[in-house]
């Protein structure tokens, strides 16, 4: 198969030849074209889209599937469903549909591994989000045991607050398994920081979210992360969860190489706007894909898919829409160790095609392991 577009990067129009999942050859053309090649994006994580779930009752093979789908049509190849704070009936559930979603060969391909985010975080009001406070409890190992059983071997990230009891030699144990240990929902010191970076965590999850209202201006938890240069850093850049200025600071402080975009979203995201009646709670999504308890100026998680979040990114900080792209699928790919993320040849052929309308990319078709999966 051969496609041809404008390079993202150097602006050239090139024609890449695919082989089975992988570029075989990149080569410049004299063709024209209107649109645009990159490396498709890759959100590792998300807790929902389309009205569909990962977590709760609502979660079923079926529903995984569902939410892959919607992501092609956003350009994004691959992402880490994200399995958050619940019983230890509820998650094992959550893993097993996801698990079981991948007997279907293009989904599997689509899905990077699982993150999961708890239940081993603080329980304080702030740090601990939207995360049930009844299911809040310390690192056990072989609890997480059984959650990678269920996963079959396919949890890949872990977020937990360092200073929970046991959390040093818990993110020690996942770091030997192949684990990437993350930092979220935390009122850690600096020195539970460092320690548990010491002991092997490579990443801050949505950095400066899950965090108390008020904290000291210095040290605090976010600052401690922003400078250790051993930790990549996750942000939400939907323009809600991170005022533009503070995206903006961030950046800067971790530089490109160490900035991965998230969208966060959950399940109310890419639905249209308007009240929506929950079992327990109202939530409001606005126009601009903010979504909120209902009445009140509390957020009920992000409404934004990673395209958007890209695009964003871009405008709120000194960052070209390439370097934004790169910060959702060559960073990422790189703490996943995973052999996709640019245009080269060798890598797997997981592939966006857009054009820009009105400053936002309008994706024409996504491309996973060598096969179109969405086409505008």
């Amino acid at each position: 198969m051969k496609i041809t577009g404008r390079h993202y990067i150097t602006e050239e129009t090139v024609s890449i030849h695919i082989e089975n999942d992988i570029i075989d050859s990149i080569e410049t053309s004299n063709e024209k074209s209107d649109h645009w090649i990159a490396p498709a994006l890759m959100d590792i994580q998300i807790n929902g889209f389309g009205g569909y779930n990962f977590n709760g009752v609502e979660v079923s093979p079926e529903a995984v599937k569902e939410i892959v789908r919607l992501q092609w049509s956003y350009g994004i190849a691959s992402i880490c469903p994200t399995v958050t704070t619940n019983s230890h009936e509820n998650i094992i559930n959550s893993l097993k549909c996801i698990n079981q979603a991948c007997s279907d060969k293009q989904i599997a391909n689509s899905i990077a591994g699982i993150h999961m985010e708890g239940p081993y975080i603080s329980k304080e009001d702030g740090p601990r989000g939207a995360h049930p406070l009844e299911h809040v409890r310390d690192p056990d190992w072989d609890e997480f045991c059984k959650f990678q059983e269920a996963a079959d071997g396919g949890i890949c990230i872990f977020s937990l607050a360092p200073e929970k009891k046991g959390a040093v030699s818990f993110v020690e144990k996942l770091a030997d398994s192949g684990v990437i240990p993350g930092i979220a929902h935390t009122n850690a010191t600096g020195e539970e920081i460092d320690a548990i970076v010491k002991a092997g965590a490579r990443l801050s999850t949505h950095l400066g979210n899950g965090s108390h209202a008020l904290i000291p201006r210095h040290p605090n938890y976010i600052w401690e992360q922003l400078a250790n240069d051993d930790l990549m850093a996750s942000f939400i850049s939907d323009g809600h969860h991170l005022p533009p200025s503070v995206v903006k600071c961030m950046f800067r402080c971790k530089e490109l190489e160490r900035t991965i975009l998230v969208s966060d979203a959950v399940s109310y995201a890419g639905m249209p706007s308007g009240r929506y009646e929950g079992k327990t709670r109202s939530v409001e999504v606005s126009e601009n894909g903010r979504v909120s308890l209902a009445d009140t100026p509390y957020l009920a998680g992000a409404g934004l898919g990673l395209t958007s979040c890209v695009s964003n990114f871009s405008k709120f900080t000194d960052a070209s829409l390439a370097d934004a792209i790169h910060a959702a699928s060559g960073n990422p790919a790189r703490l996943l160790d995973r052999n996709t993320g640019s245009l080269e040849a060798g890598k797997q052929a997981d592939l966006m095609l857009f054009k820009i309308e009105n400053g936002e990319p309008e994706i024409q078709q996504t491309i996973v392991a060598g096969d179109i999966v969405y086409q505008l």
